[in-house]
């Protein structure tokens, strides 16, 4: 995969952080329209390998049609891992019941944190990694 991969839409960025990091900024209102391209970029990645999602949710808000989107849409089977950085709790509550029902829906088991900085995303990262190494 490409060291320098980068994907926007309106004020909405990711970008590849080689091993295994996607790292995504959403801001404002996240629409029907934010959400297909934010499964897109996860579906390609995910056709290349596994990946961590590190999701910056700081000031966003996502539609009731764009969380069924992701909840019909997002594989669990895509992701390492989601860290959130910066999630409100109307925020964690949304994130918590998208990860319930992508499970209730025959996906399996994410491993998700929420932290308040790119730096503590890292670390969870990191110990995830270090976790997963130990268990194969």
């Amino acid at each position: 995969m490409s060291l320098n991969r980068e994907w926007r839409h309106g004020e909405q960025q990711a970008w590849f952080e080689a091993p295994d990091i996607l790292w995504a900024r959403f801001r404002g209102a996240i629409t029907l329209e934010t959400s297909v391209w934010s499964c897109g970029v996860y579906r390609e990645m995910a056709d290349a390998q596994r990946f961590y999602l590190a999701a910056d949710i700081t000031d966003s808000h996502l539609s009731p049609e764009s969380r069924r989107y992701l909840v019909d849409h997002a594989q669990a089977g895509w992701f390492l891992g989601v860290v959130y950085i910066g999630a409100a709790m109307e925020q964690k509550a949304t994130t918590k019941s998208l990860m319930v029902g992508a499970m209730l829906s025959g996906g399996m088991r994410l491993d998700t944190a929420y932290v308040d900085s790119a730096e503590e995303a890292r670390a969870w990262i990191a110990r995830h990694r270090e976790a997963a190494a130990r268990t194969g």
